[in-house]
């Protein structure tokens, strides 16, 4: 019979290498954000928010917009072209919805204020979500790697797998069983020689099926 070789699933290494990209992408956002983004949105914020926490006005006060339909808060922060901070108007919003006795509290108001939008924990967590993001792009290259340099070859006589430039010989004298209980569904068929166990899948290889098909049994037709 024909020798038969593997190659890498070219639909299986490009869906990975995908995501992996994907998820460098995602590890770039968020140490962008963490190194740039944040802290210059803290520094719009700063002097807009200290001037107004100059002023003697409670949540209730900045939030109300039944004089000109906008609240003083956000129209401040308008006229300073900075973009009023989520966290700030979430923050006095809740209060008023929720009849929370700070609303009416300049003191609570102003230490909102003089909060920054983004503290230190969560510029923290934009880096350690940057790493964790990267970690996994990195896990998922490296398998795509890992698959693409081992390679089955089916002769005669073995089965030799070969990762990396080291070969493993699996003579065909020594096959003790095989399971292809998840052959039909997913494409997986695994072998145990006397001097250990493969596992096929054809997700990560082109090529399994017919190196698979001198291992599973013949239909009876076929025979």
């Amino acid at each position: 019979m024909p020798t038969l070789t593997t190659s890498l699933n070219r639909d299986y290494a490009l869906r990975f290498l995908g995501v992996a990209v994907l998820l460098a992408a995602f590890a770039a956002w968020f140490l962008y954000d963490g190194l740039v983004g944040y802290p210059a949105e803290n520094d719009r914020v700063r002097p807009v928010a200290e001037r107004l926490a100059q002023e003697d006005r409670t949540a209730a006060e900045w939030m109300n917009v039944e004089k000109t339909g906008v609240a003083p808060l956000v129209e401040a922060f308008r006229q300073a072209g900075v973009k009023p901070p989520a966290k700030l108007t979430d923050t006095f919003s809740s209060w008023i919805s929720v009849g929370d006795p700070d609303k009416d509290s300049v003191e609570a108001a102003r230490a909102v204020l003089l909060t920054p939008p983004h503290n230190a924990d969560s510029i923290r967590t934009q880096f350690i979500s940057a790493a964790i993001s990267l970690l996994a792009a990195l896990a998922l290259a490296l398998l795509v790697l890992l698959r693409w340099r081992t390679v089955f070859v089916l002769d005669d006589e073995a089965l030799t797998i070969t990762r990396f430039g080291h070969a493993t010989r699996h003579p065909l004298a020594g096959l003790k069983a095989v399971d292809d209980s998840q052959w039909e569904k997913r494409g997986i068929l695994r072998l145990t020689f006397a001097d250990g166990a493969v596992t096929l899948d054809a997700w990560h290889h082109a090529n399994v099926r017919a190196l698979a098909a001198r291992f599973l049994p013949k239909a009876p037709e076929a025979r």
